[in-house]
């Protein structure tokens, strides 16, 4: 008995560490996919690239890449993130090829293109997951009886609804889309999925009998308006170019879920600890969706390669956002702030990013 209890412990043991380790690996290749944003547009653009590196801290493997410019790849022991060191990033201009010696235009594609790569990757693994697994779209489990005997019920059970008045009932995001559409009117026109086949039919709210069991196992009967249905979710596969519409949509509907979240946040209707989170945070909620397959960590990937693209082009000393307006301002003043100044306040900035994502992460595990 004390044996197999022992294998059954050990046997969980490594599959946890199997779901961390997957979840250590999507969430490297987020960052390093952002850094290679900003490598590839260096390199196009001209810029001189001192080191690419995979992870923070020693080095524990390293290669020159360029002979010439002295250019090296490394990994580096804690696999938290990543760089693209470019020639005098913080500094004055060095030579020719440094990075403040580069017009301003060029700085702000290079600084850029990192979360123009988030958003491109997202894109493309999101338009494959709609193909092959598809959207969430509600799925009719049930029908009642309407009050007035003489009312057909339109939806039958197995109808997928995916569209109301015309407008698409995706639900991945959002498991209240169907009732949120439906609200504003009785009477709404529905596109289902019956059989195969697209059938399209006007359904009006009216009043139906509620049929339940209590908890006395008695058979109780309300009077209720609304559709008469009852409904789960089944996955809706898109076509190609339905699903590069959807993918560039579900960006759009992250962005906007981001927003509101922030706002809820200096309205006090929602708390730091369940919107909020660090790098120990997204690591945490990639391992959870590993228990659920390939598709669920496709999909998490995918909302957290917006999530990063959409936090790092905010002006926050630091990120990419605050490097870019500090671009701009110097094409606007036609010279740049001193580099030290800028240099310092990237620098502070980090020091204060670092110690938010380690409170927003001892807040959502302990707050």
């Amino acid at each position: 008995m004390t044996t197999f209890l022992l294998c059954v412990t050990a046997g969980e043991v490594f599959k946890w560490i199997g779901y961390i380790v997957i979840a250590m690996i999507c969430f490297m290749f987020m960052i390093v996919v952002h850094e290679l944003g900003h490598y590839t547009a260096g390199k196009i653009l001209g810029f001189k690239i001192n080191e690419f590196a995979i992870g923070f801290g020693p080095a524990i493997f390293r290669v020159t890449t360029n002979k010439e410019t002295g250019e090296t790849f490394s990994v580096r022991c804690i696999p938290a993130g990543g760089f693209c060191a470019f020639e005098g990033e913080d500094e004055e201009a060095s030579s020719p090829q440094s990075f403040n010696a580069q017009p301003v235009w060029k700085r702000i594609i290079v600084l850029g293109a990192g979360v123009f790569f988030n958003f491109l990757s997202a894109l493309i693994i999101l338009n494959v997951f709609f193909m092959a697994y598809g959207e969430a779209a509600p799925v009719i489990v049930g029908t009642y009886e309407f009050v007035d005997e003489g009312q057909l019920q339109q939806f039958e059970e197995g109808d997928m609804i995916i569209e109301v008045n015309g407008k698409p009932v995706y639900s991945l995001l959002e498991s209240g889309k169907l009732g949120e559409l439906i609200s504003g009117s009785d009477v709404n026109e529905f596109t289902v999925i019956r059989d195969g086949e697209e059938v399209t039919f006007t359904a009006e709210k009216t009043d139906y009998n509620y049929v339940y069991t209590d908890e006395n196992g008695e058979t109780v009967t309300e009077v209720k308006k609304g559709l008469g249905i009852t409904y789960g979710f089944g996955q809706y596969k898109l076509g190609y170019f339905a699903a590069v519409a959807r993918s560039f949509n579900f960006c759009g509907d992250v962005m906007e879920l981001i927003f509101k979240s922030i706002g809820q946040l200096f309205t006090g209707a929602a708390k730091v600890k369940d919107t909020m989170g660090g790098t120990i945070t997204a690591v945490s909620a990639l391992v959870q969706l590993g228990q659920s397959g390939f598709a669920a960590v496709a999909y998490g990937v995918a909302v957290l390669s917006v999530s990063i693209a959409f936090m790092n082009i905010l002006p926050l000393p630091a990120l990419d956002g605050s490097r870019i307006v500090f671009a701009i301002i110097e094409l606007i003043r036609k010279k740049p702030l001193d580099r030290k100044v800028e240099g310092m306040i990237h620098a502070v900035g980090l020091v204060l990013l670092i110690g938010l994502a380690v409170t927003f992460d001892l807040l959502h595990f302990f707050g």
